[in-house]
């Protein structure tokens, strides 16, 4: 059952099949499809999260053509199925037999069932679950967002300056980190699998995730005898952060010694090298705006390219904030083939970022990326190769079990 497959590819020949429709999940599954495996996207009748996420094109709500949908459900085969009734756990239950790995991601609640489906199936598959707090302990059965995620995992707390609120963070970074860590995990699980034979079991936490894969303050919080690692705004230390040049922003970390010295020679003024003004960092402060009055002028008089061109002959850390636009047309990115080009049936030509890493060779030749498919678009040849026959699968579509 399934596509044939593409014998070059390092998944070639694995069947996944992947149940519930979130983000991480979708991240998850993306990352065995492009690299050739046979991923069976396990859907809500009528199509979840990911496929609700804007953007739509031209501001037109679609489930086939969501942003996220288009960019995480690429080359997936797509069953629409109600896990929740008898039959459709049934269907379940002969589609995860003899595959390699189901990854799931499901309400608390509802993921129980689910899982007594999967690995009570004939030659049941690894299994790897995401879920916001594990599947076991007090908050096991709580539902959470990306900010609430963050929150729990004392990011958000120091993602902020010192009395200041916290600040947010981009939507669905969390998601992503989670199905990347399921990923990884999940690899593992098939690799072991096809060479032992013993099949694996693996919960990811989104908590545990975001607090183990990211972030590394825990050790510094247990060094400083349990003080807060929040920066500070601080007129002394300049200039550091994000600045405005003419046609954007740069971002510029030159406060100390010899960085200071260097990005005085970068703007022209040697001289603030020996001002008494400037000469110490305990000096600057009381000097802040005197400096800024200099060094804005110069930047808005230049490019982001023309401040990092002349920054980096100076040898001082400067990276221009680039946008989109800016990124595709980026020569490294061109060079590299970083982002690929994909026809999207009903939708038109997408710009999808290429490969995460590369396998034999720069040119990402073993990672292919197809469109992303319609809701329910495989049912039938997918019920087909289950050996449900016609007259079954009409049942099992009026009584609602499948779309």
């Amino acid at each position: 059952m399934g596509r044939e497959p593409a014998v070059d590819q390092p998944w070639s020949g694995i069947r996944v099949v992947e149940i519930g429709d979130g983000v991480a999940v979708s991240c998850a599954g993306k990352q065995f499809a492009d690299f050739g495996a046979d991923v069976v996207k396990v859907e809500r009748i009528g199509g979840g999260e990911v496929r609700r996420l804007a953007p739509f094109p031209r501001d037109r709500p679609h489930r086939d053509r969501g942003g996220f949908h288009l960019s995480l459900n690429t080359g997936k085969r797509s069953l629409a199925l109600d896990v929740g009734t008898p039959s459709g756990r049934e269907v379940l239950r002969r589609l995860v037999a003899g595959a390699q790995l189901a990854l799931v991601e499901l309400p608390p609640a509802s993921a129980g069932g689910v899982l007594d489906a999967v690995r009570g199936a004939e030659q049941a598959p690894s299994v790897v679950v995401m879920s916001p707090h594990g599947l076991d302990g007090p908050y096991r059965e709580r539902l959470e967002n990306d900010l609430s995620i963050f929150a729990w995992t004392t990011r958000l707390h120091r993602h902020r300056l010192e009395g200041e609120p916290p600040l947010r963070y981009a939507p669905h970074v969390v998601a992503m980190q989670v199905g990347l860590t399921a990923a990884a995990s999940a690899a593992g699980a098939v690799w072991g699998h096809l060479h032992d034979g013993t099949r694996r079991d693996a919960e990811v936490s989104a908590v545990e995730a975001l607090a183990g894969n990211v972030d590394t303050s825990f050790v510094a919080w247990s060094l400083s005898g349990g003080a807060p690692s929040v920066p500070r705004r601080s007129r002394g230390t300049y200039p550091v952060g994000t600045y405005r040049c003419r046609d954007g922003y740069v971002q510029l970390t030159a406060g100390d010694s010899p960085f200071f010295q260097r990005a005085c020679r970068a703007i022209g003024r040697p001289d603030f090298i020996d001002d008494p003004r400037f000469a110490t960092k305990e000096d600057r402060p009381a000097h802040h705006e005197e400096f800024l009055a200099v060094f804005q002028p110069w930047l808005e008089a230049r490019t982001k390219g023309e401040v990092f061109r002349a920054m980096q002959a100076e040898r001082v850390l400067c990276t221009p904030i680039l946008d989109i636009s800016e990124a595709l047309e980026d020569a490294q990115s061109v060079a590299r083939g970083s982002y690929v080009a994909v026809d999207q049936p009903d939708v038109g030509r997408l710009t999808l970022a290429g490969p995460p890493f590369r396998l034999g060779g720069v040119e990402g030749d073993r990672w292919r990326t197809g469109h992303s498919p319609r809701l329910g678009e495989h049912g039938g040849e997918i019920l087909d190769g289950l050996g449900y026959s016609r007259d079954e699968q009409q049942a099992l579509f009026r009584a609602g079990v499948t779309g």
